[in-house]
C-alpha cells in the first residue's frame, strides 16, 4: 500500500536535506563532546538520518495538512528522537568508548530533545537561572527519560506527549527559581 501523504506532501529537497543533516553532525558533534566520546569513535549511517529527517519533513506537512497548524519545534525533535530511537542510526566503533547503561542513540535522543526545549525556554530566562534549572532537571529526570525511550515502546505520539511534558517541567523549573518560596 502507498502512503497516501505523498501525494499530499511533497518530498523534502535535497537542500533541506543537506542542511538537515549538517545540523544532525554538529549536534552530534556536541552530544559526543558532552559525553567525553571522541567523534571517530562512531559511525552514523547517512543514508539512515536522510531517511529521518525525510519523516521529520513528512510530519511536519502533514500536520499542516490535516491539522491546519505549524508543528511546533518541541513535537518535531520529538519526532526525530522517536526515529533515532527505530532506526538507531549512530554505532559505534570501539566498544570501550561507551560505559554507559543504555545504547547510544537513546541518550542522543533525549540529548536532542532536551536541548532544544532549553533552549527554546532559556532564550527569555536569565543567564544566572539556566545553569541551575538545567542541572536540576537533568538531576531529576534524565534517568526517567533514558530508561523510558530504551525501555518502553513509545509511538510517535507519545513521545510528542514526552516532549510535552519535558518542557513543561522545564517551565516549572524556571519559574520556582525565579520566584523562590521564602
Amino acid at each position: 500500500m502507498d502512503d497516501f501523504t505523498k501525494d499530499r506532501c511533497p518530498p523534502p529537497s535535497l537542500k533541506y536535506l543537506n542542511t538537515e543533516l549538517a545540523e544532525f553532525d554538529s549536534k552530534l558533534k556536541s552530544f559526543l563532546a558532552n559525553m567525553n566520546v571522541p567523534y571517530g569513535q562512531v559511525k552514523t549511517d547517512r543514508d539512515i538520518v536522510n531517511e529521518i529527517n525525510s519523516r521529520v519533513h513528512q510530519r511536519i506537512n502533514y500536520y499542516l495538512f490535516f491539522h491546519g497548524k505549524t508543528l511546533q519545534q518541541s513535537r518535531q525533535v520529538a519526532i526525530r528522537s522517536y526515529w533515532i530511537l527505530r532506526h538507531r542510526p549512530i554505532r559505534l566503533l570501539a566498544s570501550g568508548s561507551w560505559n554507559r547503561d543504555y545504547d547510544i542513540n537513546v541518550y542522543f535522543a533525549f540529548y536532542l530533545m532536551f536541548t532544544q526545549i532549553i533552549g527554546e525556554l532559556f532564550a527569555v530566562c536569565p543567564k544566572n537561572i539556566q545553569a541551575t534549572a538545567a542541572n536540576n532537571i537533568l538531576n531529576k529526570y534524565k534517568d526517567d527519560y533514558i530508561r523510558a525511550f530504551s525501555e518502553y515502546d513509545i509511538s510517535k505520539e507519545a513521545m510528542m506527549v514526552l516532549s510535552e511534558s519535558l518542557k513543561s517541567i522545564v517551565k516549572c523549573e524556571i519559574m520556582e527559581l525565579q520566584n523562590p518560596k521564602r
